[in-house]
């Protein structure tokens, strides 16, 4: 596959990715949650039984999230392949070969990938699933990683 210079002790923790994901959630939380909550996106969600917004309605909100995560991450991307997230955690994004990815391969390699795969029916949900539990092997790379072809390594 792409072992070109692997070295496993060079790779970020998985915790440290968990928190860099789940600062970097909170972060676009503070501003989708009230957007969705004044458009409705909430509605329903107590009936009985509880009823989803459409699938339209949920694409436009994660695409409002997606350029609102570009927005605030593109410099960081830009000059140091790290979101908010990833800065606050000490890691960031490297190619295979320890280069710095483009912003560009960054965001729509990387990061439009993992989150618009799971709006592909039937297969999405499992595609999402799968790429979220191969950051357990060996090589601590899911699948968004192997299509951009990065690693996250910490800052040294």
């Amino acid at each position: 596959m792409e072992d070109i210079n692997y070295n496993p002790y060079s790779l970020a923790s998985r915790w440290s990715r968990l928190g860099a994901f789940i600062v970097d959630s909170l972060i676009i939380g503070v501003f989708i949650m009230p957007v969705t909550y004044y458009s409705g996106g909430f509605d329903g969600l107590f009936d009985e039984p509880p009823t989803q917004s459409s699938v339209i309605y949920q694409l436009i909100i994660t695409l409002l999230g997606f350029s609102l995560y570009c927005v605030i991450n593109w410099k960081y991307l830009q000059l140091h392949g790290q979101t908010i997230g990833k800065k606050v955690l000490g890691i960031k994004v490297v190619h295979v070969d320890g280069s710095q990815p483009s912003v560009w391969a960054l965001v729509f390699k990387r990061y439009a990938f993992f989150l618009f795969i799971p709006y592909f029916p039937l297969i999405g949900g499992i595609i999402s699933s799968i790429s979220m539990l191969m950051i357990f092997g060996q090589k601590k790379r899911a699948l968004h990683d192997r299509v951009a072809k990065t690693k996250v390594i910490p800052i040294s």
